[in-house]
């Protein structure tokens, strides 16, 4: 039996750092003179707190970008956390430690080996509003929250305006989901990528937070004209079959490599009843 989960960080750049814990979801700690951000709480499994405050011993926020159970979990390790209101029901459905478990099952395949005992439950501190367009100032280092809903309702993006950094997170990806109950419509999500797309000149680099975690600026504009093509009806539409339920694919991957045949990288996974 698991007595403790291991955390480890790879430093980004000087303002930045990739957190990762159990499971195939990062984190990352953005930090500047004065304070820092946890971004993402992961599963919530281990003593996330004690890692973060292992080498951090100033002020700090939480920020949670969305409410799926791979990103928010951890946060009942905080009295407070900033978060996009249209994802707090959607937090609290996501917190079973069944799901948990069967989630991470898929990277941890030792995970029966950790006692319920090490998953944290349920939040019951504060939430703060994370609203379209908040700057958070850690001292010498700016981090600005940005409204994205598509992948969820509350889907937030930030952009850490001295590093010229965006962080997509699960909000612009080569397979992003969008066939989900709490996921938004695809026009919704174009209209979003377009938001998104007015902070261009602003960054230079994407980081997400599944995968390789990182992708060239080209993810954006590859995922907007995906968007285009399902809303006119000409993308690929192609049958794909997730947990156990039939969506579609908008554009035609290689089986081995999971990537697209055409070269390009976005690629959106999108329910019939939702474009």
């Amino acid at each position: 039996m698991k007595t403790k989960v291991d955390f480890s960080k790879e430093k980004i750049t000087d303002h930045l750092d990739r957190i990762r814990g159990l499971g195939d979801a990062c984190m990352y700690f953005i930090h500047g003179q004065t304070k820092g951000i946890l971004v993402d709480t992961a599963y919530g499994v281990g003593d996330l707190k004690g890692y973060i405050e292992s080498f951090w011993d100033k002020p700090y926020d939480v920020v949670i970008t969305h409410g799926h159970a791979d990103h928010a979990n951890g946060i009942d390790q905080w009295d407070e956390v900033y978060m996009n209101h249209h994802d707090k029901n959607l937090l609290s459905a996501k917190t079973d430690i069944a799901l948990r478990r069967a989630m991470l099952k898929r990277s941890v395949p030792d995970i029966d080996d950790y006692p319920d005992s090490l998953f944290q439950m349920g939040f019951h501190g504060r939430f703060h509003e994370l609203e379209d367009g908040m700057v958070f100032d850690l001292g010498q280092c700016h981090v600005q929250a940005i409204y994205a809903p598509g992948h969820t309702q509350g889907m937030m993006t930030l952009l850490i305006e001295e590093d010229r950094i965006m962080l997509f997170g699960d909000a612009c990806g080569v397979f992003t989901f969008l066939f989900k109950p709490e996921s938004s419509s695809v026009a919704v999500y174009a209209d979003a990528l377009k938001h998104l797309k007015s902070y261009e000149d602003r960054y230079d680099r994407v980081l997400r937070q599944h995968g390789t975690c990182e992708s060239d600026k080209s993810i954006l504009d590859e995922n907007l004209q995906v968007a285009q093509e399902i809303l006119n009806g000409s993308d690929d539409h192609i049958p794909f079959e997730y947990m156990g339920e039939q969506h579609w694919l908008a554009k035609a991957i290689d089986e081995k490599t999971m990537t697209r045949k055409d070269g390009k990288n976005g690629n959106i996974v999108y329910a019939s009843h939702k474009i």
